[in-house]
């Protein structure tokens, strides 16, 4: 029997799929099949191709890492992530995820129609978009409210939303770092196999280490971002130019609009 210390014993307990980490090893065809089905209301939906943690990128352009992204029978590129800080989640980034899954579908030669459907799902722990609603879709329409072809869907779910609503009890689940406190059948008996098992993944010390390396790692960063906040916050009140304060502080223009919206 693999013996485990009691910091390793509290990381396993402690882990959801919100973690990055845990990510790769709970998820399978069989747990993300049933999540895309059930969010996109597609009971029959099959998936053929699936890969953990892909980055997309090119020598010239900014990259970015799926946490999980799914090819359904059909080709359809379907791209599932966990966001635990909903500030990270705005309209642009989701704008890029889209991009960035375009440009990889198209080859030399192939013309625009042969581009794929694309969905985009950001389950969040919060409202990243402030309008109090437990879930967000997201189409381009005209002006008659016409959806426009193009193949693009985008859904923002809040996994914290405190009323009842549809899917409420898969987003307890996906919170959860215990079998015992899940709904669905399909993620629990998931949980039990990777947790409690002698033989589970997390046995995987890797996997374990990892976690705990990820988590020291976080608690850092915010340390930084606390501090790089209280920078900008009086830059911003002094009414330093924008200029002055991403070259001083070593903000993004991103991070700064963050910190003003604050102030209103």
């Amino acid at each position: 029997m693999l013996e485990l210390s009691a910091e390793k014993l509290e990381a396993i307990q402690s882990m959801t799929a919100f973690d990055d980490v845990f990510i790769t090893t709970f998820f399978d065809r069989e747990t993300v099949e049933f999540l895309l089905r059930l969010i996109l209301k597609k009971p029959e939906l099959s998936v053929r191709d699936i890969t953990f943690e892909q980055v997309l990128d090119d020598p010239v352009s900014k990259g970015v890492r799926l946490d999980i992204r799914a090819i359904d029978e059909t080709g359809n590129w379907l791209n599932i992530e966990f966001q635990i800080d909903p500030k990270r989640v705005h309209g642009r980034r989701l704008r890029y995820y889209h991009s960035r899954m375009d440009v990889q579908m198209l080859e030399k030669g192939q013309t625009y129609g042969d581009l794929a459907d694309a969905c985009v799902i950001f389950i969040c722990r919060g409202d990243p978009i402030g309008k109090g609603k437990p879930m967000y879709c997201y189409q381009i329409k005209d002006q008659d409210n016409e959806v426009l072809d193009n193949g693009q869907l985008t859904l923002v779910l809040n996994a914290d939303y405190p009323e009842s609503w549809e899917f409420k009890e898969l987003m307890d689940d996906l919170k959860s770092a215990s079998a015992r406190d899940m709904h669905y059948d399909v993620l629990k008996k998931r949980m039990q196999s990777v947790k409690e098992k002698e033989d589970g993944l997390m046995a995987n010390n890797q996997i374990v280490e990892s976690y705990i390396n990820r988590q020291v790692e976080e608690r850092v960063e915010e340390r930084v971002d606390e501090e790089k906040t209280s920078i900008v916050l009086n830059m911003l009140k002094d009414d330093m130019p924008e200029e002055k304060i991403i070259r001083w502080a070593g903000v993004t223009p991103e991070f700064i609009e963050n910190v003003r919206a604050a102030l209103r």
